[in-house]
């Protein structure tokens, strides 16, 4: 497959695009809190891939749109290693998904945005450990900053559970496997979906035929939510997939900062959260480091005259 040309201006617009998205997402999830979290989940991997699939057909039609195409496809499943890499980022995504949705649905919202507060930290540190990325003393600075704000709201409210870790490690090394597979975004989200969609599906049959649940229980708008979670999972994804191609997987990292911090400000103003003083103190330290780590590196080169 041909390899992506770097262009870091689009990949940081891509990026910030699927923060936002990710950020406003609890406002959706808690719309659909008459839906059990495993169920949701299964359903937004079903309508995910039918979604990506009806994507690849159109390609047929209109193939300057640069979807993903049934060429694309099948180069794909002709390599096992590409195969490989696409199920265990779906593993990876699944395992956020649950983490994230069972969080936000039973209350638990505040560890789910710690998780997503040090999941960037994870992403640096995988940058740095794997892909060899280095960072400038002012970027360790700014990695010390955010350090201090996360282990300071960490250890102070005591919330680190085990959905705080689930989030961002899961999430963390999904960013890391992005960052090396060889499909474009939306044909390897078509492949991750589509490894997932057999077992959702399955699951959603069984407990169709074992809750009890019939389709009149529900109001109308929540199937229009429920069929909608395929589009609203497939967003985001397909931005940051593409912003993980152009960018060091270090600064994808931090820009992670900006859904986490729309979290907060969503439960404080919309879902009236309490903000006390340890959150607040967190919050202001991690923002240091954002800010720091986003200032650009001197010039070394001296004019010539």
């Amino acid at each position: 497959m041909q390899s992506v040309i770097p262009n870091a201006r689009l990949g940081i617009v891509y990026a910030v695009i699927a923060q936002v998205l990710w950020g406003c997402f609890p406002i959706y999830v808690n719309a659909l809190r008459v839906v059990a979290p495993f169920d949701f989940v299964a359903h937004r991997a079903v309508w995910s891939f039918c979604l990506l699939v009806n994507l690849v057909l159109i390609s047929n039609w209109y193939p300057r749109l640069g979807l993903p195409s049934k060429e694309e496809v099948s180069w794909g499943l002709s390599s096992r290693k590409t195969i490989l890499i696409y199920a265990l980022a779906a593993v990876l995504i699944s395992t956020n998904w649950l983490a994230f949705v069972w969080s936000v649905m039973n209350d638990h919202a505040i560890d789910a945005s710690l998780g997503y507060y040090i999941c960037p930290l994870i992403v640096v540190l995988l940058g740095v450990i794997f892909l060899r990325e280095k960072l400038s003393k002012l970027k360790w600075l700014a990695v010390a900053c955010a350090t201090v704000g996360v282990g300071y709201t960490t250890f102070s409210e005591g919330t680190l559970l085990w959905v705080s870790i689930a989030i961002a490690g899961s999430f963390g090394f999904y960013g890391l496997i992005k960052k090396q597979a060889p499909l474009s975004a939306l044909a390897g989200l078509t492949f991750e979906t589509g490894v997932l969609f057999l077992p959702a599906l399955g699951y959603l049959i069984w407990r169709a035929c074992t809750s009890g649940i019939a389709f009149s229980d529900y109001p109308w708008w929540v199937y229009i939510l429920i069929i909608g979670s395929g589009a609203a999972t497939i967003m985001p994804l397909a931005f940051y997939a593409t912003a993980v191609k152009h960018l060091p997987l270090s600064t994808v990292g931090f820009l992670q900062y900006i859904g986490p911090t729309i979290q907060f400000f969503i439960g404080v103003f919309l879902f009236n959260e309490a903000m006390d003083y340890i959150r607040l103190t967190g919050f202001i330290f991690v923002w240091i480091g954002v800010v720091i780590f986003m200032i650009p590196p001197r010039n070394s080169t001296k004019p010539t005259g």
